[in-house]
């Protein structure tokens, strides 16, 4: 084996470590951006909504505060999110939402998170544990 062919077989095999560790690299990155992205860190959108605020009241129902950035209008839908599945109904909901939104709720036992709707977002929030 001459010298000039052992230097291209380690040029090769180099090539190849870093294309694997880029495509590695990359894949985490990639499912890092999707794991925040489903806790609702990151967003894909202009964010709508400014602050989300769960609480359970002395009488065992939720309550709800959404505070919205000024300028923001539409409809703003709330749901429960159960161990079977979102309700066809919603929980909550405001046709012109202005600058906050108090709602207190029902909300079973079953129940595992609550769902906001707005305008071009979506968010998800794991319910606060009962006192």
């Amino acid at each position: 084996m001459s010298g000039d062919r052992f230097i291209s077989m380690v040029e090769t095999g180099v090539a190849a470590l870093l294309v694997t560790l880029a495509l590695v690299a990359g894949y985490i990155v990639i499912k890092r951006m999707v794991r925040q992205m489903r806790k609702g860190v990151v967003l894909a959108t202009r964010q709508s909504i400014d602050e989300v605020t769960l609480r359970w009241a002395t009488d065992g129902r939720l309550q709800i505060h959404v505070h919205l950035p000024s300028g923001m209008s539409g409809r703003l839908v709330v749901y429960v999110e159960y161990e079977q599945g979102r309700p066809e109904k919603p929980a909550f909901e405001s046709i012109d939402a202005t600058e906050s939104i108090e709602a207190s709720i029902d909300v079973r036992s079953d129940a595992r998170a609550i769902v906001i709707e707005a305008p071009m977002e979506k968010l998800y929030r794991p319910l606060p544990t009962r006192i």
